[in-house]
Parts: C-alpha cells; structure tokens; sequence
C-alpha cells in the first residue's frame, strides 16, 4: 500500500515524544503534522482534514477525549480515524475513549511494528466502511453498560480487552512487588531512621564532648595565663612548644619568637651548663629542681627557681619535659636581708660583749679615779689631771651606751635634757662626719625646749641623718640643723592620722643633695631598705631613727623633691618647768656609811678589789667571793653574820641568779643587790632577773653604790 499523499495529525503535549512518533511516520512516507495540545489538534484537524488522528490522552487545554469527541461531532471530519495513546492506567479510559467514538487505542509503551501495523488496519477499514456504509452493528456489554459497535471495531475491542487483561493481570504483579517494595523501604526508612537518630545523638555527644574539651582548654589556657609562675613545656630536642602569658611578659618575647626558641637561649654563662644538666637530670630521675637566672630580651637577668618532670603521652612514651618557674627575686632580697641581719646580730652581740667589759674596766678607772680626786694632801693640778681621767672615763661610759644601742642591746636612759644643748654638744661630732666639702651650719631658737630624752640616742638620730644627707651631696652642699618651739593643734594631728596636741620642739635636718622621689620616700623607714649600693648601707639607719623617735613618742616625717634637696622633720614633747621640778633634780647629800656586813661576788679582779676598798672605807665589813660557787659557799660559812650580798650576774661555774636560788634556800629574806655590765634588756631576755630584784648597770660610781647599799640595809 503506498502511503505518499496520507496526512497524519499528532497530537501529543510532549515534544520528545511528538519528534519519535513524526520521525517513525514520516520514514514510512506518511505526511505528518503536530500539535502540541488538543485545542490545537482540533484546528489543524479542520484545516488539513487528515486521514488520520494520534491523540495522547492527557494534554493541556483540551484533552484527548474532548479531541476525539469534537471530531466526531464535526461533520465535516467526524469520519476521520482517532487513535487515542493510554497507558491504561485508568480501565474506564477505554470506555471513555469509546464514548467519544475512539477508532482504537494503542497502549504505551508501544511497539513500533505494532502501531503502524495499525494505522494500516484503521485506514483498510476506512476503506471498507466507506464501501459499505449499511453493515450492521454488534451488541457488546462492557463494565455494566450496552454498546452497539461494528464487528471490526468488535474485533479491535475483543484485542484491547485481552491486551487489558493482561495489563491488569501485570500491575496486579506489579502491585504486589510494589507492596513489598513498600514494606523495604518502609523497613529500610526505619533503619534509617533509627540510625539518624544514632547518627545525630552521636552526633550531639560528640559536640558535647567537643564543647567540653574546648571548655576545658580554655580553663587550663586560662589559668596558667594567670599564673604568676612561667609555665613551659619542652620536645625531645629541647625547643620550648608550650607556655603560658607570664612567659612573654617576663622574657619579653613574643609568641613568634618563643616558637623558634630553645631551653638554652633563656640562660647564659654557666647557668647554661647548669640547665642542661639539669633536663638530663630530670631524663634520668624523672624530675629536678634548680636555681637559675633567666634572661630577658632586654638583657635583665632574673633569678628564677625552676622545677622540671617528664612529660609522657597516653602510651607512656617520654615527649619532653614539662615545667614552671616562680621568680625569687624578693626571696633573695629576703635571704641577703636575713645574712645582713644575722651580720648585725654578730655584730651587736660582739659589741654587747665589749660594752661588758669595757664597763668593768670603766668602774675600775672611775672608782680609783673617784677616791684618788677626793683624798686629801694632792695638788689643784693633779686634781684637775684626774678630773680630765674621769671625764675622758665618762665620755667613754657613754661611748659603750652607744654601742649598746648600735646592738639594740641598751634601755633608754630618760633624762631631761633641753634640745638646744644635745644639737650643740655633737656639732664638732657632726663637722667631722660630713667633711670639709659640706658648709654646715646651725640655726637654733633662743627659747629652751625641756624634753625627757636619752641624750646618746637622739645623738645617734642625728649622727644617722647627718651621714644621709653627706652622702647625698658627693660634690658638696650645705647641711642645716634649725630647731624651734612649735604649737601644734589638733588640725596638724588630723591631717597627720596621729599625734597629741601640745607644745613640741622641732628639729629639722636640711640638706641640698639630689632630694628623694616620692615612691621611695614611702620605704625609706623600711629595715633594710637602702638606696646604696652594696657594702655602702646597712638599710638600718633610718629604721633606727624611727624607732627612737617613736620610743620618744615624737614623729619624724621627712620632705623632698628630685633635685631639690630634702629637710627631715622631727618633733618631740616639750615638758614644762613644773614637770621638770617634779622630776626632780636632787640633791644628793654624801652617802652614809655603816658597819654590816656585805658579801661581795665578783669575777674581775679589779673591780672586785675597788668594791671591797669602797665599801670598807665607810666602815662595812667585806667578804669577798670569786664566782657563783664561790659565793654560795662563803655565804654558808658566814650566814649569820651576812647582811647583804651583791652578786655580778653573769659569773663563770654558777650565774648571780643561780647563786642568789641557791643561798635563798639557806637564808630566804637574804638582801640581795645584783649587778652587771649587760643590760636590762639582756638580762630580762634570759630571764635572769625578776621586776622586784634590786639592780645596778655598771659602769656605778662609788657614791651611787654606797648610796643604794644603804637603801637597801635600810628598808
């Protein structure tokens, strides 16, 4: 059958699917025309009057339905053949398809041979039918309905049906392994989601666990930033891999730098050696701790202790060495302090111990001295020749309070003294002390100022703030001493935080040296606290000034500037004439004799013998003893005839106190007057002396002796 001249109309939405079915036609020698929805194909349908219609089923606008309904409906073309395209998803698609008067139905997919196969049926039966237009039609039933069709359309029905059973009997199978498609992958999405939830719990506890740990070193980051201490760790080959922000503001490196760094650029010289020595230590015994100076950046060296331990990682394996250091630089200080202290301890202890026997050999000088000036038959000049011994006897009495004082080892000696005087008596001291580079001068109120005062150490004050202020005029300057007579209010108290109101001598101490900046004036009373270099102060100087003010109950403030000079300020309590008289300036009459009989127990010889010569010469009677024991066994073969016993506290075999628990036993209300070259503050420190025992400090002239041994025999 030749095709040239058969025009075709497709009608399908589908532009791939359009282009295979022309393509497959048009090789057939069919002329074909496409629209690509039913409104379309009923147009083209009236204008090219095809021999033939392919409509898909489902396309925009106008379907195939209502296409193949409007077509058979047109008289014009209602004879013209549709083939409507169904999957036959639908059974009453066929049914509706028959309604609208569809020639016949092609199921997709399709098979090529199979619907051109059909096109020439459907154009034979054309054809036939326009041949013989009067055959009769055939009654079908078909899903409940009656339907009046020609046996060839019969015959395409009876195929259509059969195709459809087997299509349905198909999806049935399809159905069910659709079901049990479902059922996997309604199985498998619950595995899923099981696991999802697995998954995301995982998920959580691993940002938990993530969140903790950042958590935790932030902490630790944290508090080793705030560690005084350097905290660091080293690798194997002793490059420093962690540390902590103290690190960087001690060293003065930064992270960069540090990174690059080994344990030994920190160190020079031999401490170098010595932190070597000391990984490998810490290699060996597991860790180590040693004394060393790190360096800075800029070069400043900074004794650090450093303790050190292995490093290991969760296998147990040796990564490096782990470590801090904490900065000992005021422990040093401390230490350096506590020798220097020690020193002046030794020192003072050596000086105490000197001041003792220098007052023996005093009371010799004085007591011999003393009765040689007083005896009758010698000349005006050798008595003048014995006054200068005894003077040069006393200034030296007072030399050994001092050095009792430089010890801490001297009670004060509170006498009223006006303080015009005390500046005067030291001024050619002072000259001496400054030198001849320094002009120094004096600038001293007319008014007297009364102040109960222990002369030598108010000397000692001054003496101190003298050599300060030489010392801070190396090219010389001028130094002034100014005292006055000061009313002082409670306002001044107020502004100060302290102090009483009253009447105050004021002594000011003037210099025109470099002056003291205002962060070491709040140090400058500090023990031990000096701005000299080391083996040029003792740190003590000014401490001692305070204390002796504040034993005074006076004050001392200091003023100055950087460059301008510095004036230190003391005020002490001015007593009147009243308080003076009730002081008392006595009198004293000659002491008096008299005729009991005193034990003696002395150890230096010397003095032993000048004890035994004044007492005999105003008519007691003297036994003498060597020491402790001695006198305990003197006392035993004298008991009844002893009145009194004067015992030296410090003897060699048994103490004054030891003597004086030993004879108490025999005679409990014995007198006893104890003596010594040490003092109070000694004494009482090792508990030697009880507040009621009755005492005297040597150097004692002859007259206080006679005087406080007949005290006490006349109570």
């Amino acid at each position: 059958m030749n095709n040239f001249g058969i025009r075709i109309l497709i009608a399908e939405d589908s532009a791939i699917q359009a282009e295979s079915l022309r393509r497959l036609l048009v090789a057939e020698g069919y002329s074909v025309s496409v629209a690509t929805n039913g409104a379309e194909g009923l147009l083209k349908a009236k204008e090219l009057k095809p021999q033939i219609v392919i409509s898909d089923i489902m396309m925009p606008e106008m379907n195939g339905f209502e296409l193949c309904r409007h077509i058979k409906s047109d008289t014009e073309i209602s004879s013209t053949p549709v083939i409507l395209l169904t999957s036959l998803n639908d059974p009453t698609d066929v049914i509706s398809g028959l309604e609208c008067g569809a020639d016949n139905f092609i199921v997709k997919p399709y098979d090529e041979r199979h619907l051109l196969t059909r096109i020439k049926h459907i154009l034979l039966n054309r054809e036939l039918q326009e041949t013989s237009r009067t055959q009769m039609g055939v009654e079908v039933h078909f899903a409940g309905r009656k339907y009046f069709i020609t046996s060839e359309k019969k015959q395409i029905l009876d195929l259509l049906i059969s195709t459809y059973e087997s299509a349905v009997q198909k999806n049935t199978e399809l159905i069910k392994v659709q079901e049990e498609l479902k059922i996997l992958n309604e199985e498998l999405e619950q595995k899923v989601r099981e696991r999802t939830a697995t998954l995301a719990q995982e998920i959580e506890m691993r940002k938990r666990v993530e969140k903790t740990l950042k958590e935790e070193k932030t902490f630790t980051e944290n508090a080793l930033n705030t560690l005084k201490d350097i905290f660091f760790v080293l690798d194997l080959e002793g490059r420093i891999v962690r540390w902590n922000k103290t690190a960087n503001m001690v060293l003065g490196y930064s992270d960069t730098e540090m990174i690059s760094m080994k344990d030994t650029d920190f160190f020079r010289g031999i401490d170098i050696d010595r932190v070597t020595a000391a990984i490998q230590t810490a290699v060996r015994d597991g860790s180590v701790g040693l004394e060393a100076q790190f360096v800075a950046k800029d070069g400043r060296q900074i004794p650090y202790e450093i303790f050190a331990s292995l490093l290991r990682d969760h296998q147990e394996n040796f990564i490096g060495v782990s470590g801090v250091g904490r900065d000992i630089t005021e422990r040093k200080k401390l230490e350096n302090q506590l020798r220097h202290a020690q020193k002046m301890e030794a020192i003072g202890t050596l000086a105490g111990g000197i001041a003792h026997d220098f007052n023996n050999i005093l009371n010799v000088i004085m007591g011999y001295g003393t009765m040689a000036r007083d005896s009758n038959g010698i000349d005006q000049l050798v008595r003048e020749q014995i006054n200068e011994v005894l003077n040069a006897a006393d200034k030296a009495a007072n030399l050994t309070k001092r050095l009792l004082l430089f010890s801490r080892e001297q009670v004060s000696d509170m006498k009223s003294a006006d303080v015009n005087d005390i500046v005067i008596s030291i001024e050619k001291m002072l000259r001496r002390i400054i030198g001849e580079d320094i002009e120094f001068s004096t600038n001293l109120t007319g008014k007297k100022m009364l102040i109960m005062v222990d002369i030598g150490q108010i000397e000692l004050v001054l003496m101190n703030l003298a050599v300060n202020a030489r010392d801070a005029m190396p090219a010389g300057g001028s130094l002034t001493i100014a005292t006055e007579l000061r009313e002082l209010d409670a306002d001044f108290f107020e502004a100060y935080g302290y102090g009483e109101p009253g009447k105050y001598a004021l002594i000011q101490v003037s210099d025109s040296g470099v002056g003291i900046d205002a962060e070491t004036q709040s140090k400058i009373f500090d023990p031990f606290f000096t701005t000299k270099e080391v083996g040029k102060g003792t740190g003590l100087g000014l401490s001692i000034a305070y204390g002796i003010i504040k034993q005074h109950n006076g004050y001392i403030k200091v003023y100055s500037e950087s460059g301008k000079g510095t004036t230190f300020k003391i005020w002490l309590p001015v007593i009147d004439d009243t308080a003076e008289k009730k002081l008392g300036v006595e009198v004293l009459s000659s002491p008096k004799g008299g005729t009991e009989t005193i034990l003696v127990a002395e150890d230096d010889a010397s003095l032993r013998k000048l004890k035994r010569i004044v007492l005999e010469s105003v008519g007691y009677n003297v036994i003498i003893a060597e020491d402790g024991e001695d006198a305990i066994t003197k006392f035993k073969e004298n008991r009844e005839r002893i009145n009194l016993i004067i015992l030296d506290m410090i003897m060699p075999k048994k103490s004054g106190r030891e003597a004086y628990e030993e004879i108490r036993k025999i005679s409990p209300d014995i007198r006893t007057l104890f003596a010594s070259g040490y003092t109070l503050d000694i004494i009482n420190r090792n508990e030697l002396l009880d507040e009621a025992m009755d005492f005297i400090l040597k150097p004692v002239s002859s007259k206080d002796l006679l005087r406080k041994v007949r005290e006490i025999l006349d109570r």
